[in-house]
């Protein structure tokens, strides 16, 4: 069989609801027929796959999420840190860098994790220890030696000057949060992850803790090699062997 216009429609129309992070299959009976065709024409799927990979992105996942896409670095889809609010200057990005990979080392440090579909909680303040007890163990680590140490030297160090309970004395913002403050930070990562689908807020289980998603598990699966990723996850691991530049 060859397709046609209308299946190439369909294609189109399959791409669009996985590239909307918050639609399921599951509600939208369109995405649940042309997700099944997905899985089963070979045909449907090679093209699904080729539009796919001139835009620079992979499917990961094809289950009841729907399917849950990677993005090439390149890609135009690729999430990038100034998406983030308030991420404006290069010191915020590399909070954000040094976060977001402080959560998935968190709940996923070892490769098996990623293939353990639990559910998994953070908190805020969770997080906010985890990254604080290793900058503290950080101080001892030894001197940069490679382009790649010097900016995770200078995230770190930027963490670790910020307060975790620093709340604004004046403004607008007076009594709240603020830029110069860690816990700031880490919401502001998890309220994002929250906005794109990767996690969710779930105030029954204390204050500011999230439930982080499928979809999280599946794209951070790519985050393996990454040597800020490595650092931390070895951290929480208990081996303390610095892995940053080896």
């Amino acid at each position: 069989m060859t397709l046609g216009q209308q299946d190439f429609s369909d294609v189109g129309i399959l791409i669009g609801c996985a590239l909307r992070p918050k639609q399921r299959p599951g509600a939208d009976s369109d995405y649940r027929t042309l997700l099944g065709r997905y899985r089963e024409d070979a045909e449907f799927h090679n093209a699904v796959n080729s539009v796919l990979d001139g835009l620079d992105l992979q499917v990961l996942s094809a289950g009841e999420l729907g399917l849950v896409l990677g993005a090439r670095r390149e890609s135009v889809f690729a999430y990038r840190l100034t998406d983030l609010p308030n991420v404006g200057t290069v010191p915020h990005r590399l909070l954000v860098g040094l976060i977001s990979a402080a959560i998935a080392a968190y709940v996923f440090p070892t490769p098996a994790d990623f293939d353990d579909d639990r559910v998994r909680w953070v908190s805020v303040d969770e997080i906010e220890r985890f990254v604080r007890d290793a900058c503290d163990r950080l101080k001892r680590a030894p001197e940069p030696q490679t382009p790649e140490d010097v900016s995770f030297e200078e995230a770190w160090r930027t963490y670790d000057r910020l307060s975790p309970g620093y709340k604004a004395d004046r403004g607008k913002g007076q009594g709240r949060r603020s830029a110069a403050s860690s816990t700031y930070w880490v919401a502001n990562v998890l309220n994002w992850m929250v906005d794109q689908g990767l996690a969710r807020l779930t105030p029954n289980r204390g204050p500011e803790t999230f439930q982080l998603l499928e979809r999280f598990r599946i794209q951070v699966g790519e985050l393996a090699g990454n040597a800020t990723y490595e650092l931390l996850a070895a951290r929480r691991r208990g081996d303390h062997t610095p892995v940053v530049g080896t």
